[in-house]
């Protein structure tokens, strides 16, 4: 058993975002799997764990699991909703000595439901924000390595450079 899961109702968070819920008007699976890149890229710092929800609760069919960049993805059984799956996973992880479990979702009732688990909340939005904040502190992260990374390139004088490419086009004298 894991330590920390974060775990996320995904058509919540969906519905969060502007650009998400513009996309999924075309194409709903190319906006889970925005959202599931996006939560990917998170992921390091925040659990041991990920799992993000997806209701079929208008489709037919079994529980579906699987993982997409390391987020244990999962699709709920026929007649179920993502809320209903979201409280029994947190009720059968639920430790209060050793685990640490955070339910990302904007829905009031789910909210109550969690608490009385002993598990977190965080608004939708709030991780859009912390998703957000991530994005730019790996980036500067980035920057700040490129600039000190160690030149990749010898300084080679035009006659030395005039040489090679005689070399590479087999002009040079035997």
């Amino acid at each position: 058993m894991k330590d920390r899961y974060l775990i996320i109702d995904g058509y919540n968070m969906i519905g969060q975002s502007d650009y998400l819920t513009h996309l999924a008007k075309d194409s709903l699976e190319e906006a889970r799997e925005k959202l599931l890149l996006s939560i990917g890229n998170y992921n390091a710092a925040v659990a041991d764990e990920i799992i993000c929800v997806f209701d079929a609760y208008e489709q037919e069919g079994n529980e579906s699991v699987s993982y997409y960049h390391g987020i244990k993805t999962v699709f709920t059984k026929e007649n179920e909703t993502a809320d209903s799956y979201i409280e029994r996973l947190v009720y059968d992880l639920y430790d209060k000595h050793t685990t640490h479990i955070a339910v990302v979702t904007s829905d009031l009732s789910e909210q109550h439901a969690i608490f009385g688990t002993g598990a977190y909340r965080i608004p939708s939005r709030e991780m859009w924000q912390n998703i957000k904040l991530n994005e730019a502190h790996v980036n500067t992260s980035m920057k700040t390595f490129d600039n000190n990374k160690p030149r990749t390139r010898i300084q080679l004088s035009d006659d030395v450079l005039t040489e090679f490419e005689k070399i590479r086009r087999g002009d040079h004298e035997k």
